[in-house]
C-alpha cells in the first residue's frame, strides 16, 4: 500500500513538475520574439540569427554537460551507430522550427507562422487521443472545441494554407512522437539535436556575407560586443527548449498540447505592452482562446483537488 501510496506521489510531482516546466517555457519563448526584433531585420538575417542560435546553444550544452561531468552520455548516445538515422530525423525536424521561428518575421511570415502555432496544440490533442490513447476530461473537450473555432475563424480570415502552417503543425508532433518513443533526458537530446545541426550553421556563417555595415549597430545595448547578443540569443533557445522537451515528456500529450495555447497569448501581451494592436477581425481568435485557456486553469484546479484527495 505504501509503496502505491509512493509511486502516486511520484508520479503527481512529476505532473506539476511538467506543468510548471510548460508554462515556463512559454514565458520564456513569449520573450524570444522581443530579443529577435532588437536586430535590424531582413532577408538574410533571419538565416544568420539561426544559424547563431544553433552554435552558441551548442557552446552553452557543451559547457553545461562538461561542468555537471555529463559529456560521455551525448557521446555514448552518438557512438551507436544504429540510432543515428533517428538522431538526423529528430534534429532535421527541430531544426527546421528553429529556423522558421527566426526567419518568418524577417520574411513577411508572422501570420502563417502564428496559424502554425494555434494548430499544433489541436494537432497534439489528436494525437494524443487517437496514437496514446489518451482520455480528455469534459472541460478539455471543451476547450478543444473552443480553440478549435477560434484556428477556424483564423483560418478563414488567411490567405490560403501556407506550407509555414503545415510545417509548424505537423514538424513538432512528428519529433515529440519520436522523442516518446526513442526517450532520453531533454538535456541530452537538446545537445545532440544542436550537434548534428552544428556543420550546417557554421558552413552557413562561413560562406556567408554576415551581417551588412548598417547593421552593425543592432542593438545599442550591445553596439561594442555583438557577440552579447548571440550569447543571449543561445540562452533565450536553450532555456526554454530544454523546459519544453522536459514537460514533453512528463505531461499526457493531450494536456501538453492544450498549453500550448499559452505561449500565443503570452506572445499577444508582450506584443501589446510594446505597442502593437490587433485589428478587430484578429479579436474573436484570441478571446476564443483565452476562454479555453480559462476553461483548462479550473479543470487542472478540479483535477488538483482531485489527486489529493486518496493522499
Amino acid at each position: 500500500m505504501s509503496s502505491k501510496l509512493a509511486l502516486s506521489s511520484s508520479h503527481q510531482t512529476q505532473f506539476y513538475l511538467g506543468l510548471f516546466s510548460s508554462v515556463a517555457a512559454s514565458c520564456m519563448f513569449a520573450f524570444l520574439p522581443w530579443y529577435i526584433h532588437q536586430f535590424p531585420l531582413d532577408q538574410n538575417s533571419g538565416n544568420w540569427l539561426a544559424a547563431q542560435r544553433i552554435v552558441w546553444s551548442c557552446l552553452l550544452m557543451l559547457v553545461g554537460l562538461l561542468l555537471m561531468k555529463q559529456l560521455p552520455l551525448v557521446l555514448s548516445q552518438l557512438s551507436k551507430v544504429t540510432a543515428w538515422p533517428r538522431l538526423i530525423l529528430a534534429s532535421v525536424l527541430v531544426g527546421l522550427q528553429f529556423w522558421l521561428f527566426i526567419w518568418a518575421p524577417a520574411n513577411g511570415q508572422t501570420l502563417p507562422v502564428a496559424l502554425g502555432y494555434f494548430s499544433l496544440p489541436l494537432v497534439l490533442v489528436l494525437v494524443g487521443r487517437f496514437v496514446y490513447k489518451e482520455r480528455l476530461s469534459r472541460l478539455q473537450w471543451s476547450a478543444v472545441s473552443i480553440a478549435g473555432v477560434g484556428v477556424a475563424y483564423a483560418y478563414l480570415k488567411a490567405d490560403g494554407l501556407s506550407w509555414v502552417v503545415l510545417l509548424v503543425a505537423f514538424g513538432y508532433p512528428l519529433y515529440f512522437m519520436l522523442r516518446r518513443k526513442y526517450p532520453l533526458p531533454s538535456h541530452i537530446a537538446f545537445t545532440i539535436d544542436n550537434l548534428l545541426l552544428l556543420p550546417l550553421a557554421v558552413l552557413y556563417l562561413f560562406f556567408s556575407d554576415g551581417v551588412s555595415p548598417e547593421q552593425s549597430h543592432m542593438v545599442t545595448f550591445y553596439h561594442h560586443f555583438p557577440w552579447l547578443y548571440y550569447f543571449g540569443l543561445g540562452l533565450a533557445g536553450t532555456i526554454p527548449m530544454l523546459l519544453f522537451l522536459f514537460a514533453a515528456n512528463r505531461l499526457p500529450m493531450s494536456l501538453f498540447g492544450l498549453m500550448g495555447y499559452l505561449e500565443p497569448i503570452l506572445v499577444f501581451s508582450v506584443g501589446w505592452l510594446l505597442g502593437e494592436r490587433l485589428s478587430a477581425e484578429q479579436w474573436p481568435t484570441y478571446l476564443l482562446i483565452v476562454v479555453a485557456l480559462m476553461l483548462l486553469a479550473i479543470d487542472g484546479v478540479r483535477q488538483g483537488f482531485r489527486r489529493r484527495r486518496p493522499s
